[in-house]
């Protein structure tokens, strides 16, 4: 599959290939390499690291019918599963592991060898080559763990999880440049049923680490569908609860110790005692999320790490490295853009979105480990990237320069900064020192998506760059825009006539958006007839135009219902 060929035995899984495919498969990783700390400054480090990432695809199959697939997944069955929707979730998945580009990704929810070498051929064609695809097909689930590495995989094993439907973890030991990292993906069982159905596969993946010889650099990785912290959630849910509050995240692999959560310290203090540290824990409690259940944030994937990735040899964990990959072209709104279909997910494929999960990854290296001084701020070198460029970046903290960022609108500590013939963001209460009408260079610490909305909401070494000089070629003016369209997430409009009624703006041929109005004064009758000028374009749960100062609004004059109007004619 994708480009080896595999031996398989009862116990393990040996890669075999010829000394020119080698040689030919080196050149093509130090290529990766090269391209991905080149394009993907989000996730590239430094010389040496590399990123590890694990990523529920929600549903990869392939289209040769087997008898097990789920229902809505027959190749032309009445969900219309076919050619033309698996090209373009190939092209989707594809897109997101190109611009994320780990070096190793653990995969979930993959149907087939077929499938996976599918999304192989794709990746190889946006760039993005991985030469080692594994898959666990010993069992017939309807859909297995998987993963893609661009260096050699040396033997893989499934973990055998008792149960006739539970589908078995993945082991993949893995050589990054002459060093062993032994990988294990997960994808336990969801929480349509009890605990005790997950602690079933703790159980098992607990054995298997326990076997492996000491000081083996591991990590456990996947879509565990336990929160970070199911300890405290577990008890208050009687319908999960079967296990008098044990649950197989925290107490089975140890992420608990003594009621409390293990943190850093306590795992390197205590090597003996087999803990394993939640890389959740290192992200604020509000951004600990990487899929949504009916709107509620839920942190069901996650990398666990042991105290060998934290010793002085062999592979070290980058401190504070672990994030969600997030870019905003995987949200609509404040949801994910998960594959759709009609019928509430029932229904047909409808060829739009991505994923009900986000990726999650960290960077790893080959050397001792250190303790980040400063963990907010980080220590990466600043990249210099266009605005356009922060809609495809994970969010918290980073370091991008911006050149040439004219401030086209300001409110108290906030601000609208745009490139010429380039995009437009919203600076949020970091905006004291910068000037309407002047162009600046600025350093973005740290990105924000607020509602489904990107703010930037932390600069520095700001540095004046000049003045404006034509306003108004920085405004949005065009006759036939559309405010929704999500490509104009933060602009701001230059002026435009139509009529407020119910809560919105109808301009245009047949265009409507919602006003938003901080101050409820400025609210005018309705219906009306309104001029808006130079309001932003803000993103809360959907499109809206954002009123905050009385000279953005002009009433022409108060009209009667048009629709009123009619019916009297």
């Amino acid at each position: 599959m994708c480009g080896q060929r595999f031996k398989m035995n009862k116990e393990s899984t040996e890669v075999r290939g010829k000394t020119g495919y080698q040689v030919c498969c080196f050149c093509r990783i130090i290529f990766a390499v090269f391209v991905f700390l080149s394009v993907c400054p989000a996730l590239g480090a430094g010389a040496g690291d590399f990123t590890v990432a694990s990523w529920n695809l929600e549903n990869l199959f392939d289209l040769k019918y087997d008898g097990g697939e789920y229902p809505g997944y027959i190749p032309g069955g009445d969900s219309g599963w076919n050619k033309e929707m698996l090209e373009v979730k190939l092209d989707n998945l594809s897109r997101v592991i190109c611009d994320m580009s780990p070096e190793v990704i653990g995969l979930q929810e993959v149907e087939s060898g077929k499938a996976l070498e599918l999304l192989c051929r794709r990746l190889r064609n946006c760039g993005a080559d991985y030469p080692y695809a594994v898959i666990a097909d010993k069992k017939p689930t309807t859909v297995k763990c998987a993963l893609l590495s661009k260096s050699p995989v040396v033997s893989t094993k499934e973990i055998r999880v008792p149960g006739d439907h539970n589908r078995n973890i993945f082991r993949a030991d893995i050589d990054i440049s002459g060093n062993k990292l032994v990988v294990f993906v997960n994808h336990w069982k969801s929480k349509s049923g009890p605990e005790s159905r997950r602690l079933v596969y703790a159980r098992a993946l607990s054995e298997a680490v326990k076997n492996l010889p000491e000081k083996t650099d591991y990590l456990l990785m996947g879509d565990f569908n336990s929160s970070y912290n199911e300890f405290k959630t577990l008890p208050g849910r009687s319908s999960l609860n079967d296990t008098g509050g044990r649950t197989g995240i925290n107490h089975v692999l140890n992420t608990v110790s003594g009621g409390v959560m293990v943190d850093e310290h306590r795992l390197v203090q205590n090597p003996s005692e087999m803990l394993h540290y939640n890389l959740w824990l290192e992200k604020a409690r509000q951004s600990r999320w990487s899929a949504l259940f009916f709107g509620r944030p839920r942190s069901p994937d996650a990398i666990l790490l042991p105290a060998a990735l934290y010793d002085d040899h062999g592979i070290s964990y980058e401190d504070s490295s672990f994030n969600r990959f997030d870019p905003g072209y995987l949200f609509k709104g404040d949801r994910l853009k998960r594959w759709q279909r009609a019928g509430r997910g029932r229904g047909r494929h409808l060829g739009r979105g991505f994923s009900d999960h986000l990726p999650v990854y960290a960077r790893f290296y080959a050397g001792p480990f250190s303790f980040k001084q400063d963990k907010d701020s980080g220590s990466r070198e600043v990249k210099r990237v266009p605005i356009s460029a922060l809609y495809n970046s994970e969010t918290g903290p980073v370091k991008y320069r911006l050149k040439q960022c004219a401030v086209i609108y300001r409110h108290n500590d906030n601000a609208v900064i745009k490139q010429k013939n380039g995009r437009a963001i919203y600076v949020y209460k970091e905006a004291q020192g910068l000037e309407q009408g002047r162009v600046y260079e600025i350093t973005v610490s740290r990105l924000k998506r607020y509602y489904g909305n990107l703010e930037i909401t932390g600069i520095d070494n700001v540095r004046e760059a000049g003045k404006v000089k034509k306003p108004e070629i920085y405004y949005l003016s065009g006759p036939d825009a559309d405010f929704s369209d999500p490509s104009l997430e933060n602009e701001v409009i230059a002026r435009y006539s139509g009529v407020y009624k119910n809560g919105r703006f109808f301009y245009g041929k047949e265009k409507q958006i919602r006003l938003y109005f901080r101050d409820k004064a400025l609210i005018p009758e309705t219906p009306a007839s309104i001029r808006v000028r130079h309001a932003r374009i803000g993103y809360h749960k959907s499109p809206e135009l954002v009123i905050e100062k009385p000279e953005q609004i002009e009433e022409v004059s108060c009209r009667k219902d048009p629709e009123k109007q009619e019916t009297k004619k």
